[in-house]
């Protein structure tokens, strides 16, 4: 069986990650059966072949699709979601879920009232270096884990470049956090439990934006661990190549596991040092349409066999959940400037 996808948003995104990853090994069970945006020009230039709208409603009517990937803008992501669950779609939404905690729960509510699939694109659970930590956990070489730490720090082409303008619009709606929200998710893919507590502040580096384009969080959960992230998409300015810092330290009472990234090469070194175990592994990193891939396989095998299928992708719950927290953060963080 193959789930017939229909994407809405052929911007920059959905262009550069999202259509590519229909086409690779791992996208298992899919097909790219039409692309639809309001922008005629785009959809005019698009050479896949694919069947092109303008009209998300008369995609979802025409189109010989089973299922919807939303690459819209966040402040689309609820609209598009429940029109395209209400026609009987599975979905996949971009990250952040959408704008409000209550769009959130509409989402949700459609999926679970129509029976379909409501997936959100928190694409790193798929990542070599967050599966190692997710089998880490799995395998208790932390013993109790009372801390995780993230650093995800790079400059979104700030200022210059092609994409610098979606830039703006990504800061205008999530702050640095439209990039770090995926590590608020990461600490619920590797423990489960909700938030309880979100504190934070901002800094801005003398830019107009509210959310602010760097922030710092401290968080807890209910079943007991601290979490802390420091997110930006303001990191850094006119430097080549750019600079990328993606850290994590997993601390526990039976061991330690910290992942550093090299700021200029992309390249990552996991290190686990535990009572049962010592062990080093190093990665590529590799693109977002890689992820993407082994995310359309899984939604298209749960729609296949039931949703009791074993899948690592997070639901419309754990999107509700990162968005809890990115807006308890972004809240506090403009109320605690750094001057």
């Amino acid at each position: 069986m193959t789930l017939r996808f229909g994407l809405v948003g052929y911007g920059y995104h959905g262009k550069a990650a999202v259509t590519p990853s229909f086409y690779l090994k791992d996208a298992v069970g899919v097909e790219l059966k039409a692309i639809c945006d309001a922008n005629a020009d785009a959809v005019a230039a698009i050479e896949r072949p694919v069947e092109k709208y303008t009209s998300v409603d008369e995609m979802l009517a025409k189109a010989p699709i089973d299922a919807v990937y939303v690459a819209v803008g966040m402040e689309y992501h609820s609209q598009v979601a429940i029109a395209a669950l209400k026609a009987g779609k599975h979905v996949i939404c971009e990250k952040p879920m959408a704008q409000t905690l209550d769009q959130c729960k509409e989402m949700v509510a459609t999926a679970k009232a129509n029976n379909r699939i409501l997936a959100i694109n928190f694409e790193t659970r798929y990542s070599q270096k967050i599966q190692l930590v997710k089998r880490w956990i799995n395998e208790r070489r932390f013993g109790r884990i009372d801390a995780i730490h993230f650093d995800n720090l790079w400059d979104g082409h700030k200022n210059f470049g092609p994409v610098a303008e979606r830039r703006a619009r990504l800061l205008a709606v999530a702050g640095g956090l439209d990039c770090g929200v995926h590590e608020l998710d990461q600490a619920r893919f590797f423990l489960g439990g909700n938030w309880t507590t979100v504190h934070a502040v901002g800094a801005w580096f003398g830019e107009p934006f509210n959310p602010p384009p760097h922030i710092g969080i401290i968080g807890v959960m209910d079943n007991g661990p601290m979490v802390t992230l420091n997110a930006s998409l303001g990191f850094a300015s006119q430097i080549e190549p750019r600079p990328m810092v993606d850290n994590l330290v997993v601390a526990g009472n039976e061991g330690v596991a910290v992942l550093r990234t090299d700021v200029l090469a992309h390249h990552t070194v996991a290190e686990l040092s535990s009572r049962t175990l010592c062990e080093k592994v190093e990665f590529t990193t590799t693109g977002h349409a890689s992820d993407i891939a082994l995310l359309l396989s899984e939604v298209a095998k749960v729609a296949a066999n039931g949703p009791d299928t074993p899948h690592f992708f997070a639901s419309g719950e754990d999107g509700y959940q990162a968005q809890f927290a990115m807006e308890l953060a972004n809240r506090e963080a403009q109320e605690n400037r750094v001057k």
